[in-house]
């Protein structure tokens, strides 16, 4: 498995796909926190310059959309990877189990996407100091700690569009799935039962957790999101194994 994540890694390294996931992910937050600075003095006049009000922004924008959508980017270029390079029959005939293969593959994938979180995390308390807002050690916890949750819980949709890649064999027709998917989340306050959708059900633990959604339980969310996990990497795992039609 350790020499799976290797050659995972040498594929990425080699490619576009990290750099522009990392891309994707730190300009929405750098372009919210130059708004934020260009009306700066009607937000101090309002009394809302504030590192709490800047990053309800935020998290509610990467739980929304730019999360989701980079989450599903990347998953479908592991798998569309070997389809664009020629390589999927030389991986199915290499002498490595076709589970270990794709756990590898969805391991890496979830690593990588955590690790892109993590840098948002970062940035956002970068750009609280730049901004100048008062900041103390327990909101740099607990912001940092819903942000990586958000990471963690969008792992939910990998196995998701990993399996539809290797249905389609192609990167668009995934992309549009995930894209019409996700574009719902900005609704998704208005829908009480939105979890119910496996782009949004991370969105709603999030932001409950964080407070922002009070009176939401998060009982159904959570039930909801492990279901999906297990449901999606059970056919992720079973289609990969089973099928031949690569």
């Amino acid at each position: 498995m350790i020499n799976l994540l290797k050659t995972e890694h040498k594929k990425y390294k080699n490619s576009y796909i990290t750099t522009l996931g990392l891309l994707g992910m730190i300009s929405p937050l750098i372009i919210i926190a130059i708004g934020t600075f260009i009306v700066r003095e009607d937000l101090i006049i309002q009394g809302i310059y504030t590192w709490h009000s800047f990053f309800g922004r935020v998290i509610s924008f990467f739980m929304m959309l730019i999360g989701p959508l980079i989450t599903a980017f990347i998953s479908i270029n592991s798998i569309y990877y070997e389809y664009r390079s020629h390589t999927m029959e030389n991986l199915l005939n290499s002498p490595n189990s076709r589970l270990k293969i794709i756990l590898s593959k969805m391991s890496y994938v979830s690593l990588l996407v955590l690790g892109l979180y993590a840098c948002v995390a970062i940035t956002n308390i970068i750009c609280a100091y730049l901004l100048g807002f008062t900041i103390t050690s327990t909101e740099i916890i607990d912001y940092s700690s819903y942000i990586m949750l958000a990471g963690v819980t969008n792992i939910v949709i990998i196995p998701l569009m990993m399996w539809l890649t290797l249905i389609f064999k192609d990167f668009i027709p995934p992309m549009i799935i995930a894209i019409a998917g996700i574009i719902p989340n900005l609704a998704a306050f208005h829908w009480d039962k939105c979890y119910l959708s496996p782009f949004a059900v991370p969105e709603v633990i999030v932001l409950g957790i964080a407070g922002i959604l009070p009176e939401t339980s998060l009982v159904y969310p959570l039930i909801t999101i492990i279901t999906y996990f297990i449901a999606f990497l059970t056919i992720l795992i079973l289609y990969f194994k089973y099928s031949n039609n690569y």
